[in-house]
């Protein structure tokens, strides 16, 4: 069962930027607890006859599912009215506390996932794209690991993905496993944590990759407005990193536009965009992570968001 979505239309007119990030948290938790409240009363019937373990729990993932289709109706409402890019100082961004709702809290966050170098992209459909892989191996050497040690890394994870090696996501059975919207994915990486079953990938390699990499379903540009300063530098040739850091700072307070002029002209001397890796100033993967307690209950849930449309497909969802 859907939640009943919430027209952000209203509030979003009453959100000028003066009016500074507490307004905009205010008025994100009154539309959380306004869509989620009407989520819980009306499923609640359903399943008052359970006993009172599983009935919390039931409620309890109900309340995380509620605040993913809040949290898709905040992106279709980003995309209707704040133009073609998308950046950290946006509505979507706000981080949204655990509130109090009915017999329980819910809370969450949404994160752009486009703006993170996709491992799935260094093959696809079985070639292997030497762009990326160029990238991945300057990205290895921006997060402290030497260039001889990266490039060995970098071959070995492309010979193990072409292998047919990677698992292809959890069992959607499994208890923490990926959920409903899962399809057999062959080859490719559903969980960045994947990684530690390939060859020289140890546990400390793969946590130190975890903020800057992402496994996503299919080829998608990379959003400089929220890629971190080291992927920026691996994307960009001749970028350094105290370049790119300086870029991410002045981003904070002017988002760059579209790549052709604006980020293309702020570019220090040397650095010069390849054309080889597709940008865009735009995300179009999101990640909500969810944290929903109703009773004794609590329910902890990642979802993989596809805004290609306006209304955001649901890629997969976990249990956590």
């Amino acid at each position: 069962m859907l939640a009943r979505y919430v027209d952000c239309s209203f509030f979003t007119s009453m959100w000028p930027r003066q009016r500074g990030a507490a307004i905009i948290l205010a008025m994100l938790t009154l539309m959380l607890v306004a869509g989620i409240s009407s989520f819980v009363i009306r499923n609640y019937g359903a399943a008052v006859a359970s006993i009172s373990g599983r009935h919390d729990q039931a409620q309890a993932r109900l309340l995380a599912r509620g605040a993913v289709d809040w949290a898709r109706n905040v992106l279709a409402e980003d995309a209707r009215t704040a133009g073609t890019i998308d950046h950290y100082n946006e509505i979507w961004a706000t981080r949204v506390p655990p509130t109090p709702v009915e017999e329980g809290e819910v809370g969450g966050e949404l994160d752009e996932l486009s703006g993170h170098f996709d491992i799935n992209g260094l093959v696809r459909a079985g070639t292997v794209d030497q762009d990326q892989v160029a990238v991945f191996g300057r990205l290895l050497t921006e997060i402290g690991i030497s260039p001889n040690t990266a490039a060995g890394l970098t071959t070995a994870l492309v010979a193990w993905i072409k292998s047919g090696a990677v698992a292809g996501g959890a069992d959607s059975g499994a208890a923490g496993g990926i959920m409903a919207g899962t399809k057999s994915t062959g080859a490719l990486l559903v969980d960045v944590d994947e990684l530690k079953q390939a060859p020289g990938f140890t546990v400390e390699l793969v946590n130190r990759l975890q903020p800057f990499v992402v496994a996503l379903p299919t080829t998608a540009p990379l959003n400089v407005n929220t890629a971190s300063a080291e992927v920026l530098a691996a994307v960009v040739p001749g970028l350094q990193i105290d370049q790119a850091r300086i870029l991410v700072a002045q981003r904070q307070s002017v988002p760059f536009n579209d790549i052709n002029n604006d980020f293309a002209a702020r570019l220090p001397k040397g650095a010069t965009m390849s054309g080889k890796v597709p940008l865009a100033v735009k995300g179009r993967y999101f990640l909500a992570s969810v944290r929903a307690r109703y009773g004794q209950a609590t329910t902890r849930m990642q979802v993989l968001l596809d805004r290609q449309n306006r209304w955001s497909e649901i890629v997969w969802q976990k249990l956590l």
